[in-house]
């Protein structure tokens, strides 16, 4: 966390998968393991090549922190990691922005995403190029 402000959050789905209703987004994680996966930043590359290392594009989602802050805990997963888990579904309107994204030459291939101020920066993944 920087600064006071809460780390930025994303959550990853296939585009073949996204079926909200209600206002809701209610993954099948949800049913099967009792909440929705979310990523801060520093985890999106292990999360994409952990879990769509078959996809050829996905979506991504920031999800804005305060909306959520009431059913979101840091539990661990992967290498004993703390990740964000939202317990409940996800309200569409707590969907701050979404990018498309793709595979480039095996590479995940990111978008240019402002910061909290505004500020258009690139999203810090490791190996991944920007779109």
């Amino acid at each position: 966390m920087a600064e006071g402000r809460p780390e930025r959050l994303f959550h990853l789905v296939r585009p073949a998968d996204w079926a909200p209703a209600d206002g809701m987004w209610r993954p099948a994680s949800l049913a099967s393991e009792g909440f929705v996966h979310l990523s801060f930043p520093h985890q999106l590359a292990g999360t994409l090549e952990a879990h769509f290392a078959d996809a050829g594009c996905a979506w991504l989602l920031e999800i804005e922190p305060a909306a959520v802050a009431a059913s979101l805990r840091l539990e661990p997963s992967r290498g004993g990691q703390l990740f964000p888990h939202l317990h409940g579904a996800l309200p569409l309107a707590a969907v701050a922005c979404h990018w498309p994204i793709e595979r480039v030459s095996g590479l995940w291939a990111l978008p240019r995403v402002g910061d909290a101020a505004g500020v258009d920066a690139p999203l810090a993944i490791p190996g991944a190029p920007l779109a």
